[in-house]
């Protein structure tokens, strides 16, 4: 996921003029579609794929027309939030996360049930999931690909400590929590090693991609401070990836010879990808390159090898990510063709497929159905556990290691940011069962506040004279 900004100006691809202000795309684009939404469905039309088409299929009222007229509007509604977000100096996730949650049983759904009942009728609601997951997919393909080893292999011994640290430390609140949670909490069937293990993941998780496009937009990302941060969020991304690939192992596993199998398989895939796949890449897109523009045929192949790598390790036992991820990992370093194919895969994920994911988070989520008394209670403990555990692993690994308190709060307010990392982490326990819809949406909220709470801690934070300290930098929009 490239951190430029401005698109090149040639003939043959003009500049696309921006948005000037996003309340004019509100006005103009994101109402009018909310309004048929609200009078359509009101008045209690297209109520099932039963008719428009011969088939059921096609047509306004069939499942087609449906799905498309369902997608334009979540389209249209995430680009107006994070237009929004951005322009109050956060990252476009977070807005599109806000949209998808309005758009579902937590706001449309509360106040016009009939419309949020029409807009997402059951229906397509399985073919909208399918998109997302394959939107994930792509997203992580991008994850790896911007994980840069050479940051790991960087490191040194604070870097290491700090990234460890901020893992470790949230790793442990999270398992303590869990052990102290009602017994309702954990679903049945779940076992409460799994259960607990999975929660304290969650509190482990930052959000190495969105961290990465703050630190752009503050001025950080090429001080010594915000390299360090980097790549200490670097270190931790990987170990609580690590972390959790054993947990849904575990989960996945019907018996623990299973379990242990599909560890090893998962070992020996990450050897190949590594000592074999990469070095194979590195030649072929070398080659490729040295007669020319690569042909789209390349592109398919790479494409292909992205959906083989995660059907591998949903065959194995784990999750599809985990291999989607690992493809990103082993494309070559400054590989033009790399490049252009993260900028095209990035174009289809981000505008169109993960905009679909918020909203199918959002169907599953209705916060109004959490009780004033405990519930509230939980969500805010989960929110303070959180960020105290990540601010003071990170705070405390700092000073231990030489560095200033200021630094190490900085450490904190950035490895706190969970952004749509802590997400997809999230969609997966609810798929395996191992969160409830309660615990599911409380986890959500915290992902929400702690990557908003990440730019504005920052400038509290870090002086004016430590951010854009380099000439050359320039801010962006986060995503």
């Amino acid at each position: 996921m490239s951190m430029d900004v401005d698109e090149p100006r040639t003939p043959d691809h003009p500049r696309v003029g921006r948005i000037r202000t996003p309340a004019t795309y509100l006005l103009v684009v994101v109402l009018p579609l909310l309004a048929v939404v609200a009078l359509v469905g009101t008045a209690g039309r297209w109520t099932g794929p039963t008719g428009g088409g011969t088939d059921g299929t096609h047509g306004a009222d069939g499942l087609l027309g449906r799905l498309l007229l369902a997608v334009a509007i979540i389209v249209a509604s995430a680009a107006a939030g994070g237009t929004l977000a951005r322009r109050l100096g956060q990252p476009a996730v977070l807005g599109e996360l806000t949209v998808g949650l309005l758009l579902g049983p937590s706001a449309l759904g509360a106040v016009l049930p009939a419309a949020q009942q029409w807009l997402f009728p059951a229906f397509i609601l399985p073919h909208l999931d399918a998109l997302a997951q394959l939107g994930v997919i792509l997203f992580m393909f991008l994850v790896g690909g911007e994980l840069d080893v050479r940051l790991l292999r960087r490191a040194g011994g604070r870097g290491l400590v700090i990234g460890h640290a901020a893992v470790v430390v949230p790793l442990l609140a999270g398992v303590v929590f869990a052990l102290t949670l009602a017994g309702s909490y954990r679903p049945d069937g779940v076992a409460k090693t799994s259960f607990t293990l999975f929660i304290g993941v969650c509190f482990a998780i930052s959000a190495f991609p969105v961290l990465a496009r703050i630190l752009v937009e503050q001025g950080l990302i090429r001080t010594p401070l915000g390299t360090t941060g980097l790549t200490a969020a670097g270190v931790g991304d990987v170990t609580a990836w690590c972390l959790l690939l054993v947990v849904v192992t575990g989960l996945r596993g019907t018996s623990p010879a299973a379990a242990i199998r599909s560890a090893i398989l998962v070992a020996l895939f990450t050897a190949v990808m590594l000592l074999f796949v990469r070095p194979l890449l590195a030649q072929l897109l070398a080659w490729a390159e040295r007669d020319g523009r690569p042909g789209a045929g390349l592109f398919t192949a790479l494409i292909a090898l992205v959906l083989v790598c995660a059907l591998a390790t949903e065959l194995i036992g784990v999750h599809a990510i985990f291999g989607a991820f690992l493809a990103g990992v082993v494309m070559p370093r400054g590989s033009a063709t790399a490049r252009e194919l993260y900028t095209r895969v990035e174009g289809v994920a981000m505008w169109l497929m993960l905009p679909v994911f918020f909203v199918v988070i959002g169907q599953q989520i209705d916060l109004t159905a959490l009780r004033l008394g405990d519930q509230w209670w939980l969500c805010l403990a989960i929110l303070v556990i959180a960020v105290a555990s990540k601010v003071t692993g990170a705070a405390v690994a700092t000073v231990a290691s030489g560095g200033s308190r200021r630094d190490g709060l900085a450490f904190g307010v950035m490895l706190n940011c969970r952004g749509l990392t802590e997400l997809i982490v999230l969609s997966m326990g609810l798929q395996l069962g191992v969160l409830n819809h309660e615990l599911f949406a409380m986890f959500i909220v915290m992902a929400l506040l702690t990557t908003a709470m990440t730019g504005p801690l920052l400038r509290r934070v870090v002086p004016a004279s430590v951010r854009f300290a380099a000439a050359d930098i320039q801010p962006t929009r986060p995503r």
